[in-house]
């Protein structure tokens, strides 16, 4: 069984409901650190062993520094990073970088850190018993997405990308899909932003949901502020009788 709580799953903030990407996956593992991870109380925040990142834009990395900062005196353990090392980089030259924020990798030694980096190739790797193997994004900066499979489960993380072609190939030829948790940003009358942002419109996304067997979940997140009625309108026209999921944050699914 895979559990999955969407933290954050905003492609913006604005309001309290609104809150940027952050998903758990059980209570020690969570993909991506916007600022769905505020909504999570301190306990839940030092229980976390395992952060994984698709990408290093802010709406997704902005609440790592806070939360190392928040619950490194209480663990006994490193919280462990994961991404690939285009990706580290970017973090370690631009963030975690003793400017913009210390650089929790060598506080309070370099031999027992606060946190460290991980590496994921493009084999995959275990964590805690999920495997994560990286899919295909198309976003202008080192991206990906992730098929995260547990016993005979998997779900799909589109992470941010445009309509990207290798994404859905790979995750068609996965046989025990349960779901794919894809952005939508932008509707069919937005096609060009969309474009120019690299990120997901509502025609492209309709044509690639329908043509993935008719059991697995579609699971829309990264709807841009404003936008969220729109998008969901035009899915839901598109989609017909689809297992079509709009979540607010908050939202958790169990699959398996």
């Amino acid at each position: 069984m895979i559990e999955l709580t969407l933290h954050g799953c905003n492609g913006g903030i604005g309001g309290a409901g609104r809150q940027t990407t952050c998903y758990g996956i059980g209570d020690r593992l969570i993909i991506d650190a916007g600022t769905g991870l505020t909504t999570l109380s301190l306990d839940q925040l030092e229980k976390i062993d395992h952060v994984v990142l698709t990408h290093a834009h802010l709406d997704h990395v902005a609440c790592l520094p806070l939360m190392l900062d928040s619950v490194a005196g209480a663990r006994a353990t490193p919280v462990t990073v994961w991404a690939s090392n285009e990706v580290i980089t970017l973090l370690r030259t631009h963030l975690l970088n003793d400017h913009i924020w210390p650089d929790f990798t060598k506080i309070p030694s370099e031999d027992k850190p606060f946190m460290r980096f991980a590496a994921i190739d493009t084999e995959g790797v275990d964590i805690e018993g999920y495997f994560f193997k990286p899919l295909p994004a198309s976003h202008g900066i080192p991206a990906c997405g992730y098929l995260v499979s547990h016993q005979h489960n998997a779900i799909a993380f589109s992470g941010d990308s445009d309509d990207c072609a290798a994404f859905w190939k790979a995750i068609t030829e996965v046989p025990l899909l349960n779901a794919v948790v894809v952005e939508c940003s932008y509707p069919a009358s937005m096609i060009d932003m969309a474009d120019l942002s690299m990120h997901m419109h509502s025609t492209a996304l309709i044509k690639r949901i329908n043509a993935l067997p008719l059991n697995v979940a579609s699971i829309i997140v990264h709807r841009k502020p404003g936008l969220e009625q729109q998008i969901a309108a035009e899915l839901r026209a598109g989609l017909g009788n689809r297992d079509l999921r709009l979540p607010e944050p908050g939202q958790r699914y169990l699959f398996g």
